[in-house]
């Protein structure tokens, strides 16, 4: 799977899961972020690991219904993907744009779940 068909998925997987509370199962999106682990995995970089280790953070918060620690891991996701979006503006896949939409709703999903 392409990085950018990986980010779509994700990006309506959240808005799903908040426009349908009650219908996202957890083991779906504990799936969504072990794609995730896996995907960055070996690709190296301080901000990458630094990726992985709030994504395995939020898998723990998720599998606990740790609805606190859940917002604040997605806003820092959130505000990470978007800083790692700033430098990727040449690239002609789009998949810096992706990342910045990615970031922008990891953001938004934190504050709906601080909201809700």
């Amino acid at each position: 799977m392409s990085h950018a068909t990986r980010i779509d998925q994700t990006v309506r997987r959240i808005y799903d899961t908040f426009d349908n509370p009650g219908t996202s199962p957890v083991e779906a999106g504990l799936g969504d972020i072990d794609s995730w682990i896996d995907a960055i995995d070996g690709l190296g970089g301080s901000a990458l690991t630094g990726l992985q280790t709030e994504l395995r953070n939020l898998r723990s918060y998720v599998e606990r219904d740790d609805r606190p620690a859940i917002a604040a891991t997605l806003q820092r996701l959130g505000t990470e993907t978007s800083r790692i979006a700033h430098g990727m503006h040449s690239l002609t896949d789009n998949t810096g744009d992706q990342l910045r939409h990615l970031g922008q709703t990891l953001v938004i999903a934190a504050g709906n779940l601080k909201m809700s």
